[in-house]
């Protein structure tokens, strides 16, 4: 992107005009009786200005082509009555706008170091286009127009208060500019900027809501934006620096950098009822009510996708929200954060951890989903109900490089040491596409499974630094689903007999993980 947007804005609309220019001066002449263009150009130049127009042509330029943008005024003023009266649309006074463009061209011709204002340039640039439509030129005028478009600010009326240490500006969008103006970056099942997976049903029932109903109603949009793409001006002097009404402005040019963060399934039902709408004309009454109402919007300064990750956490401990997203983007707690390294670095659980569900489907290639992994780690640190209050995890975070370290401990060493599966995973014996089919012969990919084990691992270590005696006993034990006795998991109670997944409550659990260390203890 060009450091001085609104100099080059301008200098590609006056080679717009000028060209357009050239041909309506050229035709506009040819219509005078008895003279001809070259005659008349010569009389209405200066000495000059004659003489370069003439070196233009010895340039090999055509007629239209030696004109300079200067001359045009001359050329208008000199013809008025016998070419160019009539040539201009009705009521329009070209002379000033005229002479106004000549001298807007020579500033663009000698650029200094600064950029133009960028209100001065949005005036030049509407002159520019009512000239060409003047001169019935619409579709040059209309390319004027886009430019001035990708170069001026969107403004509305705004209020602005301050949250968190942020200033937030409040206000409403009608339909239509909002999906013109708010960034429509969403995937199904992917995690884009600061958002949560899309998933298109629920997309598609907002859709068919908004279709369906005449009295819809849909929440608030939150979006971060940098601090570099908006302008505030407050509609008066105010006393309170936390609070004011008045304009944004947000920088068409930098409209990019707003990311959204909470609404995308809002964002994707209203983009695909615009155009489902569109197709059919029966829907045209209904198109042209919907496109002007409105939404509310948040709008946050805050460009740090990190920050806009935390704000989504934030937010999402007011409501259910996907817990392997929270998992993903709160950077406040020490076990998500730890799951993340783990996720990333440990040779058994990376690339086989689940980052967009929050659970694993049996047709998986991964073992266990990164919220699965923090409450697992959470177990191994606090035992299976044991439960982490605001300070202790602010102690956690302090030493975050310790927790990080008896994770690994956990993962990378004792998990293979128990279980054989987990050893032939690391070797590559066991391929993750093998993971699937192996669920049929082995519980040991069942997450809670996995919890289980953290758990039993807890509770040795209360009373022993040596993890070996536990990890053997469970080497040596059967995870086989589905059978009546003889699996370990069925004789602590965790599976019902013949059953293929645990049973899901505390207390079970928790017996489990006595009944196994209890076994672990007595073969020592």
């Amino acid at each position: 992107m060009t450091d001085r947007p609104n100099r080059m804005a301008l200098i590609e609309a006056l080679d717009i005009y000028r060209d357009a220019m050239r041909q309506f001066i050229v035709r506009s002449l040819k219509h005078i009786p008895r003279r001809n263009v070259e005659d008349c150009i010569k009389s209405a130049l200066l000495d000059s200005q004659y003489n370069q127009f003439q070196q233009n042509l010895r340039d090999g330029r055509d007629v239209g082509d030696a004109i300079d943008i200067g001359e045009f005024s001359q050329l208008v003023k000199s013809y008025w009555r016998e070419a160019f009266r009539d040539a201009f649309k009705p009521d329009f006074k070209p002379l000033n706008v005229l002479y106004s463009i000549a001298d807007l061209r020579n500033e663009v011709a000698h650029p200094d170091s600064k950029d133009m204002d960028l209100d001065y340039a949005g005036d030049r640039l509407r002159d520019i286009s009512n000239v060409l439509t003047a001169i019935n030129e619409p579709e040059k005028s209309r390319d004027v127009e886009d430019i001035r478009d990708s170069i001026m600010p969107f403004t509305t009326p705004a209020h602005r208060f301050r949250q968190g240490g942020r200033d937030v500006y409040a206000f409403t969008l009608d339909i239509e500019t909002l999906d013109t103006l708010l960034p429509d970056r969403v995937e199904d099942g992917m995690v884009r900027d600061a958002n949560r997976p899309l998933t298109p049903s629920h997309a598609r029932d907002i859709q068919q809501y908004l279709e369906k109903r005449g009295d819809w109603l849909l929440g608030t949009l939150l979006l971060g934006i940098s601090p570099s793409a908006i302008e505030f001006r407050s509609y008066v002097d105010e006393t309170n620096e936390y609070s004011a009404v008045g304009e944004l402005r947000i920088h068409v040019s930098d409209a990019s950098t707003m990311k959204m963060f909470d609404g995308q399934h809002r964002r994707r039902a209203i983009k695909d009822v615009l155009a489902e709408l569109s197709q059919s004309p029966f829907h045209s009454d209904k198109l042209a009510t919907l496109k002007k109402e409105s939404l509310p919007i948040m709008l946050y300064v805050e460009s740090d996708i990190k920050a806009l990750r935390q704000m989504f956490a934030d937010a999402a401990r007011t409501r259910t929200i996907e817990r392997n997203t929270v998992a993903r983007f709160d950077q406040r707690d020490a076990f998500n954060l730890a799951a993340m390294e783990i996720a990333k670095e440990s040779e058994l659980f990376a690339g086989r951890v689940e980052m967009e569900r929050s659970s694993v489907p049996r047709t998986s290639h991964n073992i266990i989903a990164i919220n699965q992994l923090a409450m697992t780690l959470k177990t191994l640190e606090v035992g299976y109900s044991g439960r982490v209050s605001r300070d202790r995890n602010e102690g956690y975070m302090h030493e975050l490089d310790s927790l990080i370290e008896r994770c690994w401990v956990w993962a990378d060493d004792f998990m293979p040491a128990a279980r054989k599966e987990y050893n032939d995973l690391m070797a590559g014996e066991i391929d993750n596409s093998d993971i699937p089919k192996e669920r049929a012969n082995t519980m040991a990919y069942n997450a809670s499974v996995i919890r289980i084990i953290s758990g039993c691992y807890h509770e040795w270590l209360k009373t022993s630094e040596d993890w070996n005696a536990l990890a053997e006993f469970l080497r040596n034990a059967s995870l086989k689903p589905g059978v009546i006795r003889g699996s370990l998991l069925v004789q602590a109670g965790l599976v019902a007999p013949g059953g293929i997944s645990p049973i899901a409550a505390t207390r079970t659990a928790r017996r489990a993980i006595d009944h196994i260390v209890k076994k672990a203890n007595e073969r020592k």
